[in-house]
């Protein structure tokens, strides 16, 4: 709670969040097409909208983060 208070702050293993979502999307993609229940043809388009979201936003940071060390470095 002490970090989400703090605005959480970006770490690179924030990546380590990407996969498992992966792989949820992935399996319930493999049971709505295996299936043919618009539950979870419904259910793996909102994880997929999701794990966009969240590669978007990890993409974003980690692009950020590595920008603010070479301008660190270079002022060195």
């Amino acid at each position: 709670m002490r970090e989400v208070r703090t605005g959480l702050p970006f770490a690179p293993t924030w990546w380590s969040f990407i996969f498992p979502l992966g792989a949820c999307v992935t399996g319930t993609g493999a049971l709505a097409s295996r299936t043919g229940s618009q539950l979870f043809v419904w259910a793996a388009v909102t994880l997929y909208v999701v794990l966009v979201a969240a590669w978007s936003a990890v993409s974003w940071k980690s692009l950020r983060h590595a920008v603010g060390h070479l301008r660190a470095g270079a002022r060195r």
